[in-house]
């Protein structure tokens, strides 16, 4: 919260000259504030965005095969945002293991090399560039918007007084979701229920508010933060992606992933899946390689890994259920599907963020026994 508002700090000067000074200039102020932010706040993130900028660019620029460079520049980025994920950083700076915004900025320089690849981006040059990964509302919490549509943007703002005040409105929900509702009512409020029931000797009710008040919290905390970056985007007259769309009112896994991060979750059907699918024609393929990515872009543990594999198979195994003739055949029967299909893919989710929210593998364990009865 602390870095949020630091955030909101450095862009009130960003909004406010954003539409003060000549259009020439907008693109270098943006990106000299952020380069104050950074150099402030996460040197070390500063350097390596910038010489990861500078290389992604030139070689995809100057590089006679395009193909070729492409895979150079994913890979290069690639393997510094693992570098770092695994905590191999901490030999060159001991006191920030993984450097402010990296997981944003490195699959925001994959996009940009696989449309370069597909030569689907417009004409511009190394500041623009700059100024689209330098974009301070989105740096440290996304979402992970596309290249073309922030230069679209970039070419057609205009001061727009219902756009101004939609982005406001965006600032002020995502804070009241932060501090209201995520800090105050799912943490604290939530907290002291859960520690009643479990005085009272309610250990299951107690247990099971404890894993929905943990995806609750992740939820809001999630989507307030991506509403103050979409709100201060809005405020300077760029249009960002949604990053959430109710996805607790999903009917199925699948729904829930296109409702759920979605910059990253199209990301990676974009960049992950499809590729997959092309070359291998095989879907369930795809969606094994893009469950990993999309775990390892949290983080790099057994944790991450098992609670992919757990979506893997769900997603896999309504693939198969929406296929079939079993599918058919309950829904002539079922009453209420709709109702059905939320709460059963509501816990599904429920149950598999039990294996990132705990601290160790007995701690998950336990929880489990006591959400299926097993616990004595």
């Amino acid at each position: 919260m602390e870095l949020q508002v630091f955030v909101l700090l450095f862009c009130i000067p960003l909004v406010a000259l954003s539409w003060a000074l000549p259009e020439s200039w907008q693109r270098y102020l943006g990106i000299l504030i952020t380069t104050l932010f950074l150099g402030l706040y996460a040197p070390e993130s500063l350097l390596i965005l910038t010489l990861t900028t500078l290389f992604s660019y030139y070689v995809l620029k100057y590089s006679t095969h395009i193909a070729a460079a492409m895979i150079v520049v994913c890979v290069v980025i690639f393997s510094v945002f693992v570098f770092f994920k695994l905590g191999l950083g901490k030999t060159i700076w001991i006191e920030r293991l993984l450097p402010l915004g990296i997981s944003y900025y490195s699959f925001r320089q994959i996009h940009y090399a696989m449309e370069a690849y597909k030569r689907k981006l417009p004409a511009h040059d190394l500041k623009d560039y700059f100024a689209y990964l330098f974009f301070l509302p989105t740096l440290l919490i996304g979402p992970i918007h596309r290249f073309p549509e922030f230069m679209k943007d970039g070419r057609r703002r205009r001061w727009d007084n219902s756009l101004f005040s939609e982005g406001l409105e965006r600032i002020l929900y995502g804070f009241v979701k932060v501090i209201v509702l995520g800090n105050y009512l799912i943490s604290a409020r939530g907290g002291a229920l859960m520690d009643m029931l479990e005085a009272n000797g309610y250990l299951w009710l107690s247990t099971y508010v404890d894993v929905v008040r943990y995806i609750a919290n992740s939820y809001i905390q999630f989507a307030g933060f991506s509403d103050i970056a979409i709100g201060l985007a809005l405020t300077m007259g760029y249009r960002v992606m949604e990053n959430f769309d109710s996805p607790f009112r999903a009917t199925d896994i699948s729904d829930f992933w296109q409702r759920w991060h979605i910059s990253l979750s199209t990301w990676c059907r974009e960049y992950v899946y499809f590729p997959f699918y092309s070359v291998t024609r095989n879907y369930y393929i795809g969606i094994f390689f893009s469950m990993l990515i999309l775990a390892l872009w949290h983080d790099i543990t057994w944790q991450y890994l098992a609670w992919a594999s757990v979506h893997v198979i769900g997603i896999n195994t309504w693939h198969i259920y929406h296929r079939s003739a079993l599918r058919v055949a309950l829904h002539r029967f079922i009453i209420a599907p709709v109702f059905w299909g939320r709460f059963i893919t509501f816990h599904f989710v429920v149950l598999s963020f039990v294996l990132i929210s705990g601290k160790n593998g007995e701690e998950i364990w336990r929880t489990f026994k006591i959400l299926f009865g097993f616990h004595v």
